[in-house]
């Protein structure tokens, strides 16, 4: 094929792969603008940043009136920005789901609740497909960020298990997580799409006519 012709479909196709990441924006989700009332914890709204999340809720880690001087759990030392914290895995598994689009799941901070060495399993799906399939261990005394890197996403679980208690003879599975980090998948535009297969075609085209 004439490399000329190769011309026109290859800066379309440019301009649709770069048009397409440009649109990616991280977020991190700190869940400081939530407002609680004296520390008490609520359930995070099904819509909040996008997300529909369940059995998930936030607390003020810093306020909560259950970490009375001392501090005897976790959810305070999980703190990374301001003073709130998302609570998951606390009965059962916890779920976000993007029902948008997909999402690339970068990481999250997580502390142990109540358990120290609480074993994370973060899971992530694409419809009912299984794509993603990692175990952390986290402390309970300070955050640590895990990266996951969990692309093109529509549902991610949290299960917490296992550890020992390190407050108070407390043994539970419920963890902190904070500054949960994702970007949405762009979808390339219905324009673009067309503008370039069009490209694609026309040296097909102007070749049959000739």
């Amino acid at each position: 094929m004439n490399t000329k012709l190769l011309v026109l479909p290859l800066s379309l196709l440019t301009i649709l792969v770069f048009s397409t990441i440009s649109v990616h924006s991280q977020t991190a989700i700190t869940f400081d603008d939530i407002p609680l009332n004296n520390g008490t914890g609520e359930f995070l709204a099904s819509n909040y940043h996008g997300l529909v999340w369940n059995n998930c809720a936030v607390v003020n880690g810093i306020l909560n009136p259950r970490n009375p001087p001392p501090i005897t759990n976790g959810f305070y030392y999980g703190v990374v920005s301001s003073s709130n914290v998302a609570v998951l895995a606390f009965d059962g598994t916890s779920e976000v789901d993007s029902p948008g689009t997909n999402l690339d799941f970068l990481g999250a901070y997580l502390t142990g609740g109540w358990n120290s060495n609480l074993n994370i399993e973060v899971q992530g799906y694409s419809g009912s497909n299984l794509l993603y399939d990692q175990i952390v261990i986290a402390g309970a005394t300070n955050p640590t960020f895990f990266t996951f890197n969990y692309m093109n996403v529509d549902r991610l679980t949290f299960t917490g298990s296992g550890g020992q208690s390190a407050f108070d003879g407390i043994v539970d599975s419920a963890f902190a997580m904070d500054n949960f980090t994702f970007e949405f998948v762009p979808e390339p535009s219905p324009l673009l799409l067309t503008a370039a297969a069009a490209g694609m075609l026309w040296p097909l085209l102007k070749r049959k006519r000739a």
